[in-house]
């Protein structure tokens, strides 16, 4: 005969166990998300870090004139401080300034980085800068922008490529519609094209838009020269073809830009003859005549 030892037997309910087991998966979860919390605690700090170390260095570079090492350092804080999220936000605000700083500084550089690179750079700033409503940044920025782009467009137009520096100086245009270096381009083209009317339109934008700019003095005073040669070539032009009212008006039209000498005159002579005007070629012919002697006179004098 064989005696079974004393043992207890615990028999546990279906409820019981069923409480158990929930207990203890809640008590898992717990853990975990515990875990987790603590994990993304860490990682947000350290890309904190990462974000104002990378800030720091941005910085640094702009401070030696590095911009365009500075700019991809405040690049790389800006991407780590928006995946951080709230917890940089802060920190990402300086950021934004000190990058829209950095694409500026690094856009005047031009003549090292190239024209297109150049414009590129100044159109980030400009882009940031309406981003953080940033009037004065905005405004030198445009200014900026719409220089280069229409320098760009004066080198196409030595090229003759009409059409592409065409599109320089609209863009310029549209992001500074009182560009007087963009409409002064624009005048030269439209000159190359021969179409006087679009010159001198262009040609007055110049002047009325650089007028009270003593740094567009120059344009102003380029417009007025150009103009007024462009119609009085555009009327000899005429002359040869025999069209004297057509060349008269072109004439008469150069001396909105400067007074004439003795050369227009004679045009403005041939071109009243050309009509059967007897008086008025009479008159502009004596004009020629009048300034052709004060001319020797005065080579005489010296």
């Amino acid at each position: 005969m064989f005696k079974l030892a004393n043992y207890k037997i615990f028999v546990f309910s279906p409820l019981f166990l069923t409480n158990y087991y929930n207990t203890m998966n809640i008590i898992k979860r717990s853990f975990l998300m515990m875990i987790m919390t603590l994990v993304t605690i860490v990682v947000a700090a350290q890309s904190v870090e990462d974000a104002g170390a990378k800030y720091n260095e941005g910085n640094e570079l702009y401070k030696e004139k590095a911009y365009s090492s500075a700019v991809t350092s405040y690049e790389e804080a800006l991407n780590i401080a928006i995946g951080v999220g709230v917890d940089a936000e802060d920190l990402k605000s300086s950021i934004e300034k000190q990058l829209m700083n950095a694409y500026y500084k690094n856009g005047l550089q031009y003549k090292s980085i190239g024209l297109d690179a150049a414009i590129a750079s100044l159109e980030k700033a400009y882009a940031l800068a309406e981003q953080l409503g940033d009037d004065k940044m905005k405004t030198k920025s445009a200014i900026n922008i719409a220089k280069f782009r229409s320098g760009k467009g004066n080198s196409l137009l030595k090229k003759n490529k009409l059409d592409e520096a065409f599109a320089e100086y609209e863009m310029a245009l549209e992001i500074q519609p009182t560009c007087v270096n963009a409409f002064y381009g624009m005048g030269k083209l439209y000159k190359a094209k021969n179409d006087m009317a679009n010159m001198v339109i262009n040609m007055d934008k110049v002047i009325e838009f650089g007028a009270d700019n003593p740094k567009a003095a120059k344009y102003v005073k380029k417009a007025k020269s150009t103009a007024s040669k462009a119609l009085v070539t555009a009327g000899a032009k005429e002359i040869q073809k025999e069209h004297g009212k057509k060349a008269a008006e072109y004439i008469n039209q150069s001396f909105n830009y400067a007074p004439g000498n003795a050369k227009t005159y004679y045009y403005l002579a041939l071109a009243y003859n050309n009509t059967n005007n007897w008086n008025d070629a009479i008159t502009a012919a004596n004009k020629a005549i009048g300034m052709e002697t004060e001319k020797i006179r005065k080579c005489i004098l010296l």
